[in-house]
């Protein structure tokens, strides 16, 4: 776990933005977006790794969804922004 992980659960309890300092691979740099919690959850193959899930609804289309290891993210910081979960969850087709 991140040493913010306190904010991430807050943000996610009380619909608020969380404002992302983040270590970008591709760029070699940091970057800092405003951002959407999505999910928390161990996700590579071991299952030993915890990953972070946030929506950057600024990002182009493709590359809005961000899956980071705590080791890849500087600092989280809850934003006076809000956000409706409705607006990024997509429904579920019915089964027939």
């Amino acid at each position: 776990m991140h040493e913010n992980h306190n904010i991430f659960i807050q943000a996610v309890k009380n619909s608020k933005k969380i404002l992302l300092t983040y270590y970008n691979d591709e760029l070699n740099l940091h970057l800092t977006r405003i951002c959407v919690p999505v999910d928390q959850s161990k996700s590579d193959l071991t299952g030993n790794s915890d990953y972070y899930y946030f929506w950057i609804e600024y990002a182009p289309i493709g590359e809005r969804m961000l899956g980071l290891h705590p080791s890849q993210i500087k600092y989280m910081e809850l934003s006076d922004e809000v956000f409706n979960p409705a607006d990024y969850i997509t429904p579920q087709k019915e089964r027939t």
